[in-house]
């Protein structure tokens, strides 16, 4: 299964960065592929609208403030979006002001050595994921 990672450092404490990434009124405006939602059960699941097109995600794991796990499937396209949040911030760590978000993108595509390493390398993908991750740094430190 190919995965796509990338890694930002957001001038925000922690517990912002996690509040910006569970309010479901904000999704559209970071999460990668998502033109707007279209409906949403709070902490659960959201349909979600792509270029005409709806999708549906489901959190599938939460550990506040740590971990978020959100499953999308559009079609027959399914992908797992695992983000990772680690305090971060001032001399050797300590004053921790800031946030570095991990997000990785998994295909959840089947096949084997040849499917994964033509779809490990597809530019879509990467830049679904490093624009994922700027537009959350520019929505987070905006607010």
């Amino acid at each position: 299964m190919p995965k796509f990672e990338r890694e930002v450092e957001i001038d925000a404490p922690v517990e912002k960065v996690w509040q910006v990434m569970t309010d479901l009124s904000s999704v559209d405006q970071w999460f990668p592929g998502v033109d707007s939602v279209k409906s949403s059960v709070p902490g659960r699941s959201f349909d979600w609208v792509s270029e005409g097109r709806t999708g549906t995600a489901a959190i599938v794991s939460a550990e506040p403030m740590k971990r978020l796990e959100i499953t999308t499937q559009m079609g027959d396209d399914k992908d797992l979006h695992v983000f990772e949040l680690k305090p971060s911030g001032g001399f050797l760590g300590m004053n921790a002001d800031e946030c570095k978000v991990t997000y990785t993108l998994d295909t959840l595509m089947g096949g084997g050595i040849l499917t994964n390493f033509v779809a490990g390398g597809n530019p879509v993908d990467t830049r679904r994921v490093v624009k994922a991750m700027n537009r959350l740094r520019k929505l987070v430190e905006s607010r």
